[in-house]
């Protein structure tokens, strides 16, 4: 595992943790943004689950030089097909980011559909256990809170395998430690689990 500081001083001032966090879920996809000249007609899709940092390795990319369209699924066929021009036109790279895999997106327009079939897919998958400790260590560490050695082993065993799932723990736990005024313990986490 390895955690990257990403460059967004400048476009995100204040925000100091932005931070992406590297396991075998996301290596390849991640590593595959830094050998953009090698994609098929200089165009790669981004996909993958709500919360998988998606948004972070686009405004890394972005941060390289490359031009980003997020929810690309969402953009009109004529608009993304004028956007994919524009950018082989000026000779830059193109990042289509989407939440949905390419098979799932309305596209009429024959031209595109084949465009889109032949771009580089990088998908990022769900979190595996390493994700799934340092993703929470660091929601909990934005809520300025902490979780011992022992309930995290339980939580990376038990919970569900999904970016949302941990995240929603991490406030969950939060809230209750704080209502109870107690630390995130064992039982603490064991009852969120059940629940």
């Amino acid at each position: 595992m390895k955690q990257i500081a990403l460059p967004f001083d400048e476009l995100n001032p204040g925000r100091m943790d932005d931070c992406l966090i590297v396991t075998p879920a996301n290596a390849i996809a991640f590593a595959a943004l830094g050998n953009s000249s090698q994609w098929p007609g200089h165009c790669a899709l981004l996909v993958g689950p709500a919360r998988s940092g998606k948004t972070l390795m686009a405004r890394y990319f972005a941060a390289q030089g490359g031009k980003v369209l997020d929810d690309a699924d969402q953009i009109s066929a004529e608009e993304l097909f004028h956007q994919w021009n524009a950018a082989k036109n000026a000779g830059e790279v193109l990042l289509l980011v989407s939440g949905h895999a390419p098979g799932e997106w309305n596209i009429e327009l024959p031209d595109l559909r084949s465009r889109i079939g032949a771009a580089q897919l990088l998908e990022i998958g769900e979190p595996d256990d390493e994700l799934v400790e340092q993703l929470l260590l660091k929601f909990l560490r934005d809520r300025g809170t902490s979780i011992g050695p022992e309930a995290l082993a339980f939580v990376v065993r038990r919970i569900e395998r999904s970016y949302q799932a941990v995240e929603e723990l991490a406030k969950q736990a939060n809230a209750l430690a704080l209502a109870e005024g107690s630390a995130i313990t064992l039982p603490l986490v064991r009852r969120l689990i059940a629940a």
